[in-house]
C-alpha cells in the first residue's frame, strides 16, 4: 500500500507533463486550423488548441452518440457553461457549435459559416481557445463539438 502511495505522485506527474506536451493531430485541430484561417482573415486572434477542453468537447459528442442525442444541452452536464463548471475549468465566455453528418472538417466549417448563431460563436473575438471532439456513431456519422472559451 505504501508503495502504490508513493507511485501516485509520479503517476500524475507523468499523465499531466504526456498532456501538456502531447501534438494533437488530425480532424479535430485540422477545423481549429480552418477556422483560425478564417479568424485571421477577418482580423480576429486565432484560437489556440485547449486540451482540457478538447477532453470536454470529445465527452459532449460521445454522449450524443451514446444516447442519439443532437442538442446542446448534455444530459449530464447542461450547457456548455455548466460542462467547464463540472470541471472547474476557468473561464470568461464560453460558448459551443455541434454538427453532425458532416464528414471533413471544411464541411463542418462551411456549415457552421452558413448559420448566423454559428458563425458568431466562431467569429467571437471574446472566444481565444477552443477544444473540438469528434465521435462517430455505429454508422459511422460523425459528430462534431467546439467548445470555445477565454
Amino acid at each position: 500500500m505504501k508503495r502504490i502511495a508513493l507511485l501516485l505522485p509520479i503517476l500524475l506527474i507523468f499523465i499531466f507533463i504526456t498532456a501538456m506536451s502531447y501534438e494533437y493531430h488530425g480532424p479535430e485541430v485540422e477545423l481549429i486550423t480552418f477556422i483560425n484561417k478564417e479568424r485571421q482573415a477577418n482580423g480576429i486572434p486565432p484560437l489556440s488548441f485547449n486540451w482540457e477542453v478538447t477532453r470536454l468537447a470529445r465527452y459532449k459528442s460521445e454522449e450524443m452518440v451514446n444516447h442519439g442525442l443532437f442538442d446542446h444541452e448534455s444530459l449530464v452536464y447542461g450547457n456548455p457553461a455548466q460542462l467547464l463548471d463540472s470541471f472547474h475549468i476557468e473561464y470568461s465566455h464560453a460558448g459551443a457549435n455541434i454538427a453532425m453528418g458532416h464528414e471533413t472538417p471544411q464541411d463542418v466549417l462551411s456549415a457552421w459559416s452558413s448559420s448566423p448563431g454559428h458563425k458568431a460563436n466562431i467569429f467571437n473575438p471574446n472566444f481565444s481557445s477552443a477544444g473540438v471532439g469528434l465521435s462517430y456513431d455505429n454508422d459511422d456519422i460523425p459528430y462534431w463539438t467546439i467548445i470555445l472559451v477565454d
